[in-house]
């Protein structure tokens, strides 16, 4: 909560995400929460009665830290690519827009530097069944304020925990910069679901 999304004592974390999702519990309820910040529960759509509804909702609760799934964003700017509803609210409190779940494609990062370019924006890589990201861009230790550097649609580097490679077809790992299937190395870190309840 800290090193991705810059949260802290007193921040206002909205995770627009359902509950009963990985999202749900890591990030919506015990991960701000240990980090004694605010949270807002939200339930709908991300455009239902209109494309503001999230920008209405910063505005409200001075919200610090943004996490959406691109896929939320893309919703959001298929209805309004302008970003006329982003300038009917006051969002000048979002520190951080962090993107959840899937990589996001270059297009909705733009926009959303375009719309908010005064943010910290995070595209974070992961599954439900590994229950935090296995990509981030982690906030440097020594300021809080810079980032490795991205290009739009790139997740940057593995989180401490994960080892992950790049392999081929063939299963044979590949240079950098080279396309592949992604790998993730034994061990695995404890948040992975390695197992059901009952039944290993």
């Amino acid at each position: 909560m800290k090193n991705v999304f810059d949260l802290h004592e007193g921040g206002v974390h909205f995770a627009s995400s359902d509950i009963g999702w990985v999202v749900g519990h890591s990030f919506i309820v015990y991960g701000p929460l240990l980090r004694c910040a605010k949270v807002i529960f939200y339930e709908g759509k991300p455009v239902v009665p209109d494309a503001g509804v999230i920008w209405r909702v910063c505005e409200q609760y001075k919200v610090t830290s943004l996490y959406m799934a691109p896929t939320g964003v893309r919703v959001i700017k298929k209805d309004d690519y302008e970003g006329d509803f982003v300038k009917k609210y006051d969002t000048s409190t979002i520190r951080t827009f962090c993107l959840v779940g899937e990589r996001c494609d270059p297009d909705t990062i733009l926009w959303i530097a375009k719309h908010f370019p005064n943010v910290l924006i995070n595209d974070t890589w992961w599954q439900t069944e590994t229950g935090w990201p296995i990509s981030a861009n982690l906030l440097n230790l020594a300021d809080f304020k810079t980032v490795f550097p991205t290009l739009p649609g790139s997740v940057t580097r593995p989180v401490p925990g994960y080892e992950v490679k790049i392999f081929d077809e063939q299963n044979q790992e590949v240079a950098p910069d080279t396309l592949g299937k992604v790998v993730i190395k034994l061990p695995l870190p404890p948040a992975f679901m390695l197992t059901l309840w009952g039944n290993d």
